[in-house]
């Protein structure tokens, strides 16, 4: 009996004296991150990141992106949507404008990196799709009666205004589709940068990832995934980091959740996932904070930058 007590008591005494290495562990991870070169530029994801569970930004972000702001340091937008969508979304809490987080003169990563503008508001990366794929998911899309819609840039375009485009507009901010009769009329306009599908989060599991997992395999194009409802095309080589990568890593610090936001958050000389992220992205960053519902991105501004 003496025995069997003892060890529950052991265990606890072990959990503790692992939880006193972390914790060690995490002060000396602290100490080095301060003695790196100061950081200049802080991307910020926004699905799942810097919009909460209900697609708006926590008071507790905004002032800390504020106080960012006046200590010089340049607060930008690295997410999968368009421009037009980042600013209105940002608009409303008060983000939005030249010297704030985003404006069609200042810098900024969209469309999962497809569209990167530099200081100044000028095109610095674009990329668009094969036009083989573009047809192949239109007509998938079409055929299975799931939701998709193309992105131009600025503007979106599909072939059916399925509720979940729409829903796309009023609570993901993106521009409302332009319906066309046709996937030749997709075609004759200009090039797709992503192709984006919308249904529920088991059918992009069991159905839409592994089709085009190896659908695309040698197309020029590959499937990415940000939010559980919703898959991504987009072209091979293409993503966050592409577009960041001329930023120094050790004056750029990164905060994401999502696939898509791997390369950029493993890269940044400050890597930092949220609670609710994804295991490979926590696992590529050095710093977890709580989640986007729970004041994350103020408390990673307000641990490694103020």
């Amino acid at each position: 009996m003496t025995q069997a007590g003892a060890g529950p008591a052991q265990q606890e005494a072990r959990q503790q004296a692992q939880q006193a290495q972390r914790t060690q562990q995490e002060g000396r991870r602290q100490h080095k991150w301060r003695m790196r070169p100061e950081v200049q530029l802080l991307a910020l994801d926004m699905d799942g990141t810097l919009l909460d569970s209900r697609s708006r930004v926590l008071p507790s972000s905004v002032s800390a992106i504020k106080a960012a702001i006046d200590r010089g340091i340049t607060v930008c937008l690295a997410t999968g949507k368009a421009r037009p969508a980042a600013i209105k979304a940002m608009a409303a809490v008060g983000l939005a404008g030249d010297g704030l987080v985003v404006s069609p003169r200042g810098p900024g990563v969209f469309l999962q990196g497809l569209a990167a503008y530099g200081r100044g508001g000028q095109l610095v990366a674009a990329g668009e799709l094969p036009s083989a794929v573009v047809r192949e998911a239109f007509v998938f899309a079409e055929t299975h009666g799931i939701p998709i819609c193309g992105f131009l840039g600025e503007e979106c375009v599909t072939i059916e205004l399925h509720p979940e485009i729409e829903e796309l507009h009023h609570r993901y901010y993106e521009p409302l589709a332009q319906v066309v009769p046709s996937v030749d009329d997709v075609l004759q306009g200009p090039p797709l940068r992503k192709l984006l599908f919308m249904t529920q989060p088991h059918v992009v599991d069991t159905h839409l990832k592994p089709h085009w997992e190896g659908r695309l395999a040698g197309s020029g194009a590959q499937p990415m995934q940000a939010v559980a409802d919703m898959l991504e095309v987009v072209p091979v080589g293409w993503n966050k980091w592409r577009a960041l990568e001329r930023v120094p890593a050790a004056a750029f610090m990164a905060v994401g959740d999502g696939s898509n936001d791997l390369e950029m958050v493993a890269n940044a000389g400050v890597g930092v996932a949220m609670t609710n992220a994804v295991p490979s992205v926590k696992e590529a960053a050095q710093l977890v904070v709580a989640s986007n519902d729970d004041d994350g991105v103020a408390e990673a501004i307000e641990r490694l930058l103020l």
